[in-house]
């Protein structure tokens, strides 16, 4: 099992101060999960920040009313900009983050937080994080607000198939649809057009992705 070392954080990371690397080591606590696994629990406090090491997180947002809608995936070296806004200010989880294959994440407890805001390189790092997802967020409403269904689906499909490094995914339509928040049916339809079209190859619960 890969251990968190001082050449994995400089690999993954690309921090080299030794302080930093040697504050994380001691403190940071490396955490295994299994495909479809909920890392972080929309409503729960947030006590700790996640750093993938190697694996994907799947954030979905959801709404007062349950509803989920998928905002981007999270990938080795990377970490949750939402997650951190919500720990820093003491407040409950605003999404969820689902382990989309086996994932290990190294995590940052909130009290660890404001020794870590006195590097230069993890202030480098949470920035160069929240512009990532902030334009990943950016992309996504645009999507919601302007594109059709069908264009959001072709979206989601293909980010699910990038994030799981496959070309089969393993999904019904209900699941799909719940994360899009659309009627299973529609989803249906949608993806019989999709496979029309050439771009999709369906059996039942797998959605071949076609190049």
């Amino acid at each position: 099992m890969q251990s968190l070392t001082k050449q994995l954080l400089e690999n993954i990371f690309g921090v080299n101060d030794e302080k930093l690397i040697d504050v994380i080591l001691r403190n940071g606590i490396v955490k295994n999960f299994s495909k479809d696994d909920i890392v972080i629990e929309a409503g729960d406090l947030v006590r700790s920040i996640p750093l993938v090491i190697s694996g994907t997180l799947r954030i979905m947002l959801l709404n007062s009313e349950g509803d989920e809608y998928y905002l981007y995936h999270l990938y080795s070296g990377e970490t949750c900009a939402i997650s951190l806004a919500c720990c820093l200010s003491h407040s409950l989880a605003e999404v969820r983050a689902i382990s989309e294959e086996g994932t290990k994440i190294v995590m940052i407890p909130l009290e660890l937080v404001e020794t870590l805001d006195t590097f230069k390189q993890w202030k480098m790092f949470v920035a160069k994080n929240q512009s990532n997802r902030f334009s990943e967020l950016l992309e996504t409403i645009e999507l919601i607000a302007f594109s059709k269904l069908d264009v959001q689906l072709w979206n989601y499909l293909l980010h699910r198939a990038q994030a799981q490094g496959v070309s089969v995914l393993v999904l019904t339509h209900q699941e799909i649809a719940t994360e899009l928040n659309s009627p299973r049916e529609v989803i249906t339809r949608l993806l019989q057009q999709l496979q029309q079209q050439g771009k999709v190859k369906l059996a039942r619960n797998q959605i071949t992705i076609i190049p």
